[in-house]
């Protein structure tokens, strides 16, 4: 079944639930499937830019590859009510999970469904032993999944301004404004390791590192650049406008490897860069000075990104109302007020602030 097959029979078979029935939580089962779908199309129509989530063969292989962790909200009867997952999504290493996707019918989003959905993914984590870390990304136009990110455990990291397109969104108080998101981390599995810290950001990092649960060792990264070839791999997000890069190896080729992927991004039509800097590699250091150059500013710290910790350094096309920001705590505040003094401070972001 591709998607439009199952477009076809999504809408052939259109999904009436009785409000106010009692529910269960479980992990995803294959015959779950085809209902995840039926929610999906419920949700958002045909317009998940995820095809996954509509097509059941698709997302049983994912929960049987590791790459989604699925759980579902039922009601008697079988039918599915609510969904949420763990997943791998942009980070390089495979053992750091994001958590989201979550998504409940109307009839039964003033339930406990959503939370109940998210709990039972924490319960699941110690009987995992793939997901070393996990994060998740929460609007920041209102605070509701802060303070889920809050009750998951996950503690403030970093701040990707304008990340989700204003179109995705409705009654924004900025109509416009693209979205930013709150990154929130919590470490299942720490590892022990240095990190090379690049002195323009040391400040910073300390600040967020010293707020983690985490053992780390903070060394100074010296400018040191591989002998060998620069490791940079995209993720394009096209639907939001949006280009991804891990860096995980910095080579003396890396100005102009990076200069072909921002013109492969700019031809996607890419509103949004972000690169993520792998702050295991010594060169760090050197990364940063030619993405500070070229008008990228400091995004936050990201914990086992790598194996190693990432650093998120994110370049706009224009900045967002900073005043549609809604955080909720001093923390997060203190993040943005960190992202903002380096935008003021780079005279390549001058760009961003009409000067």
């Amino acid at each position: 079944m591709n998607k439009q097959e199952a477009i076809s029979k999504l809408k052939s078979e259109p999904l009436a639930v009785e409000p106010d029935q009692e529910f269960e939580v479980r992990r995803m089962l294959p015959e779950d499937a085809w209902g995840v779908a039926r929610c999906f199309y419920a949700v958002y129509g045909e317009h998940y830019p995820f095809d996954t989530y509509y097509i059941p063969d698709k997302l049983i292989r994912e929960n049987e590859n590791g790459n989604v962790i699925s759980v579902v909200a039922r009601v008697g009867g079988g039918a599915v009510i609510g969904y949420g997952a763990l997943y791998r999504s942009s980070a390089y290493f495979p053992g750091t999970y994001e958590i989201g996707q979550a998504l409940v019918l109307p009839e039964y989003r003033h339930t406990f469904a959503a939370l109940c959905m998210q709990d039972h993914l924490l319960e699941l984590l110690d009987s995992i032993e793939d997901v070393h870390e996990l994060f998740g990304e929460a609007v920041c136009n209102h605070v509701i999944s802060q303070k889920l990110m809050v009750l998951a455990g996950l503690e403030e990291t970093g701040l990707e301004l304008g990340l989700m397109p204003a179109e995705a969104f409705n009654d924004l108080e900025f109509p416009g404004s693209r979205v930013s998101t709150l990154l929130g981390f919590r470490t299942v599995r720490d590892r022990a390791h240095d990190i090379y810290v690049p002195g323009e950001y040391a400040g910073a990092l300390e600040f967020i590192v010293s707020g983690l649960d985490v053992s780390r060792n903070l060394l100074e990264s010296r400018g040191y650049i591989h002998d060998s070839s620069t490791e940079l791999v995209p993720q394009y997000i096209d639907h939001a406008h949006v280009a991804r890069f891990n860096l995980n190896r910095a080579g003396e080729d890396l100005p102009q490897v990076h200069a072909g992927t921002e013109e492969e991004a700019r031809n996607r039509k890419a509103r949004v860069m972000q690169v993520f800097v792998n702050l295991g590699d010594p060169g760090s250091g050197r990364a940063v000075e030619l993405l500070r150059g070229r008008g990228y500013f400091f995004g936050g710290f990201l914990p086992r990104w790598f194996d190693t910790d990432g650093l998120l350094m994110q370049k706009l096309d224009t900045l967002p109302h900073f005043e549609s920001i809604k955080l909720t705590s001093d923390r997060a505040r203190r993040i943005l007020d960190l992202v903002r003094e380096d935008i003021e401070r780079n005279p390549a972001c001058r760009y961003l602030l009409g000067k």
